[in-house]
């Protein structure tokens, strides 16, 4: 099912596995309370209860694949929904230690745990204290109000020390998860970025064009590329050397990164060519307030270091994708308007309708 309807999308189909896992996890969990049920472990629990309680989570949870699949899921900052499904499963657990009897219950905090390492490789050290504290003020609450129902059914000194242990427990793991996404975090920039100017690597930013094709046949959502190439690149390092001619690349990524918006992206393809993709935008021709600007950075980039004479301009070809398109295509075309403004005389961008190679 997966590889059928995210084809195309990686990330995409990444969330969606793992959302498939918590939802395998609740399951599992579920059927562990049917049998403590059975085996007397459950205090006052109804098979209905646990059947209602778990119908829900799992409508929770559709709900959420389903967001996944229609693409919505990627208008929100953490696409992953992560604070949102840990959550879920906190709530969830609460609930089951609130039915369990005394001498089991402390195997909730395993629970816990479990729930908290989903959030192990997304959220960073701050979120995973504000968890803390809300797991902690949960499950004192439940344990208060249990006691405040049923005093028989609550040692208070255990559950105090039963407490202190889960808070130093979730700030340890919380703690841990911290170094594990950051050291995460310094892995994914070397691979998708480029050492020299920082920006999308090659690699990525096709990862990239896969995800806004994926996320525009399922949503209609519109995109469009533009292929950058520096103008007479070649003859600049021949004259000033090749640490200038770094210096003259460095300085170009940043002014694309600096004149695109946040939702854009912008990868070097290889040497002095460069892509930017316009995300959520569909770009009709040259005059696009956005490419000018690209082009009117690239002019005003100043290097005296290595020479006040010295003038960049770029050349950029542009395509807008058309549903159902291949990245390929939509490449060939955008590389085929680069060369066009080369021809035409550079420092100029051109616009590629569809079948007009």
């Amino acid at each position: 099912m997966i590889s059928v309807f995210q084809k195309g999308d990686t990330r995409q189909a990444l969330r969606i596995r793992r959302t498939l896992m918590a939802v395998a996890s609740y399951l599992f969990i579920g059927a562990g309370c049917y049998l403590g049920v059975h085996l007397g472990y459950a205090r006052d629990l109804e098979l209905s209860v646990i059947l209602i309680i778990t119908t829900g989570v799992s409508g929770i949870y559709l709900i959420i694949l389903t967001m996944m699949y229609k693409g919505i899921n990627e208008r929100f900052r953490d696409p992953s929904l992560t604070l949102f499904q840990i959550l879920c499963g906190i709530m969830f657990i609460t609930l089951i230690a609130y039915y369990m009897v005394d001498r089991i219950r402390g195997t909730a905090s395993v629970l816990y745990i479990l729930a908290f390492m989903f959030g192990t490789f997304r959220l960073r050290l701050k979120d995973l204290l504000v968890l803390t504290g809300i797991t902690g003020g949960l499950y004192a609450g439940a344990m208060a109000l249990l006691h405040s129902s049923d005093p028989g059914a609550v040692d208070p000194q255990l559950e105090v020390m039963r407490w202190v242990i889960l808070m130093m427990a979730l700030v340890w793991v919380s703690y841990m998860a911290n170094y594990i996404s950051k050291l995460r975090r310094h892995i994914t920039r070397l691979a998708t970025h480029d050492a020299l100017t920082g920006v999308l690597s090659r690699r990525e930013i096709f990862e990239v064009l896969g995800r806004e094709k994926a996320f525009s046949d399922r949503a209609g959502t519109p995109f469009s590329l533009c292929m950058l190439d520096l103008d007479d690149f070649k003859q600049m390092n021949d004259t000033y050397g090749h640490q200038a001619g770094d210096a003259v690349l460095q300085s170009f990524a940043r002014a694309l990164k600096d004149n695109t918006r946040a939702t854009d992206y912008v990868g070097r393809y290889g040497g002095e060519e460069f892509m930017v993709v316009f995300s959520n935008f569909q770009c009709l021709d040259s005059r696009a307030s956005g490419v000018q600007r690209l082009l009117a950075a690239t002019r005003n980039i100043c290097l005296p270091d290595i020479s006040p004479d010295l003038r960049i301009t770029t050349s950029i070809g542009i395509a807008a994708y058309q549903p159902g398109e291949s990245p390929d295509a939509l490449l060939a075309r955008a590389d085929a308007a680069l060369y066009e403004a080369k021809e035409n005389g550079k420092d100029r961008a051109v616009f590629k309708e569809p079948g007009t190679d």
